[in-house]
Order: structure tokens, then sequence, then C-alpha cells
């Protein structure tokens, strides 16, 4: 009697337990960060396991040609796999070519995936963010921020950007908006070009020696604002038909490099100085 009645104890609060647990629930904000993570699981698992087929054609492959080092390669990278689950830079091999070009085929279409499904997820928990902020709700806007920060740190390298870098308004702002110490790990300091819309553009009210121009992205919610100094770089306006006003931008010889109006997508080379209100490119010194 005593094991059947402990084992009814037992049963009953386990199901407590359970429906303790049904009862938990997720905020939207959580909700969208765990669809994420349950899509980036699912594009991994299908990922790696082609790869896995591609691994075993490989290896039948290097066995016809009686490539035994090949073969041996092949095989304990299968065997890794199974273990791990996983493929990164660390995993590469210098030898045989094709099981080298594979992995870096392999590593390049999992990063490109996962960042594709992060960065459809990311407007919307940025905008989490700035609503729960804006109502008062700090604790629960550090939460959505900390979801923000796990997803990208779990999945997306801090890689610094470069000059050859041609980075969207929309992916700047973004990463401004969602964690501003990552991004400037990633942009501050840094010279690369931002491509956007021109929004709008004045002389530096705290400077007068340097001229403003602010880009936009595709849904105008944010600016950079990108900073061209005298004496390389001057301005005037004109006025055309029907009032239009075009921003004349000539060089230190007084050539015209530039003529831009409100609307026009550009291309700007700058140094990210970070976010101050907006997110700010200091020394530009290219614009097409």
């Amino acid at each position: 009697m005593f094991p059947s009645r402990l084992l009814a104890i037992l049963s009953i609060l386990f199901l407590s337990q359970v429906c303790l647990m049904a009862q938990v629930t997720l905020t939207p904000a959580e909700a969208e960060a765990q669809k994420c993570e349950d899509r980036i699981a699912s594009v991994r698992r299908d990922i790696f396991g082609k790869y896995d087929d591609q691994l075993g054609e490989l290896l039948i492959n290097m066995e016809k040609a009686a490539d035994l080092e090949g073969a041996l390669a092949v095989r304990a990278e299968r065997q890794r796999l199974a273990a791990e689950q996983d493929l990164s830079e660390a995993s590469l091999v210098s030898e045989p070519k094709a099981l080298r070009a594979l992995q870096s085929q392999t590593i390049t279409r999992v990063h490109d995936l996962v960042s594709q499904l992060i960065q459809e997820t990311m407007p919307r928990l940025v905008e989490f963010k700035k609503q729960l902020t804006m109502a008062g709700k700090l604790d629960e806007a550090v939460n959505v921020r900390t979801a923000i920060e796990r997803l990208q740190n779990s999945h997306l390298p801090t890689t610094k950007a470069d000059a050859s870098t041609a980075v969207p308004v929309e992916t700047l702002l973004l990463a401004y908006g969602g964690d501003r110490a990552r991004a400037d790990k990633i942009y501050k300091g840094q010279k690369f070009i931002v491509h956007g819309v021109v929004g709008g553009y004045r002389p530096d009210p705290a400077d007068a020696k340097t001229y403003q121009v602010y880009l936009s992205g595709s849904t105008g919610n944010g600016w950079v604002v990108c900073a061209f100094s005298a004496p390389e770089f001057h301005f005037r306006e004109e006025k055309g038909a029907f009032g239009a006003l075009t921003l004349v931008m000539l060089n230190r010889e007084g050539d015209t490099i530039a003529r831009l109006q409100k609307g026009q997508t550009v291309d700007v080379r700058g140094r990210c100085d970070g976010f101050d209100d907006v997110v700010r490119m200091e020394k530009c010194d290219q614009i097409k």
C-alpha cells in the first residue's frame, strides 16, 4: 500500500508541476525570439543533414579513387559532425581540397541563412524594446534587449566592418537600435560605405565648417548623419524648376563632384563615430 500511495502522491506532484509550467506564458518579444531560435535550429538541421549526405558521396568517390588519406579525412569529418552537429572555421581541413571546399560552402550557407532569419526578426524585437521603454516598462525592455543580445551573440560573429563593406542604413540603424555595445564593436571607429536615401541636409549647428547630409532607410525610421568638412568640401544650394532644391557638393578646387536631392539614393564613405541621438559618420570623403 505504501509504495502505491507514494506513487500516487508523486504523480499528483508531477501533474501539478506540469500545470504550473503550462501556465507560464511567453511575452510577445520572448515568443518572437523563440520563434527565430526554432527556425534557426530547423535550418541548421536541414543544412547539416544535406552536408552529411554530401560527405557520404564524397567518401564513396575517395574510396573509388583509392585515395586512402582523403577517405580517412572525410570519414573523420563525418564522425565529428555526428558527434557535434556543428561546423565552424575551426573545423576546416587543409586537405583534401574537395572536403575543404564543401566545408566552406556549408559554413557560408549556414551563416547567410541564419543572418537572414535574424535580420527578419530584429525589426520586431527592436520595436518591442522601443515601445516598452516609452511606456516606462524598463525591466521588460531590458529583457528584450537581453533576448536580442543572446540571439545575435549565439549566431552572428562580431566582425569589424572594413573600407570595402557597403552597409545599408537599415542594417546600421537596426544594429544600434538592438544592441549598442555590440554595434560599436562592429562599426565604431571603422571606415566603410553606408548606403541610403537622402532625407535632408544642413550646415552643422556646432561647426560652421562642416556640412551634414542625413540618410534614411527605406522605412524612414531613424537617421545616419554624414559629416563633410572644409576645406576639402564645400556646399551650395541651387533652386530649380518649381522650387526644387539641389545640394551641390564641390571639392577644394571648386569642381562639382555631386548633386544631391531629397529622395536620391547615395553611397557615402566615412568613419563611424557611434550613436549620439543618431548614428554619426565623421570625416566623410566620398559620395556617389
